[in-house]
């Protein structure tokens, strides 16, 4: 078993993706391309919750294993962050501590290029997926590791 944390697997993970994405997109390979530039953000996106939020990947109130980060809302339920895209509510909840504010604000326009990625387009045709659109994810995606990055150097948003 790895003795890196579970930020560390989301960083690697994310990089990970995302050098494969631009593998598969100068190969004209779109929906692959698509697929895993989506991955990479948002295992980017989770190391960066971890890292600057609330979240967490402890046990959960009703004590099971989480497979993904999640915050304790203020109704007293829990908002969990797994597949993109995540929803305005799924984000707001981030909003409430100080550094989930700063985080939304830095990732402001990157996580509008997600709103119509989809993991379930790995089961489909995907005729839908251009070079025009894998190079908007690629754009977003890499602005959001950028962030990723300039983050785990600067020990801050």
């Amino acid at each position: 078993m790895s003795n890196r944390s579970v930020e560390e697997h989301y960083a690697s993970a994310a990089e990970r993706h995302f050098r494969d994405a631009e593998y598969l997109r100068r190969d004209h390979r779109w929906p692959n391309a698509d697929h895993h530039f989506g991955f990479a953000a948002e295992c980017a996106l989770k190391s960066l919750l971890l890292l600057f939020t609330e979240a967490t990947m402890d046990a959960k109130p009703n004590g099971r294993t989480p497979n993904r980060p999640w915050i304790r809302k203020e109704t007293g339920g829990v908002q969990e962050y797994g597949h993109l895209p995540w929803s305005e509510t799924d984000l707001a909840v981030l909003a409430h501590g100080q550094l989930g504010s700063r985080l939304l604000t830095a990732l402001d326009d990157q996580l509008a290029a997600f709103a119509s990625w989809t993991e379930q387009d790995r089961y489909l045709h995907c005729e839908h997926i251009t070079e025009e659109s894998v190079a908007a994810l690629g754009e977003a995606a890499h602005a959001i590791l950028a962030l990723h990055q300039s983050a785990l150097i600067n020990g801050s948003l």
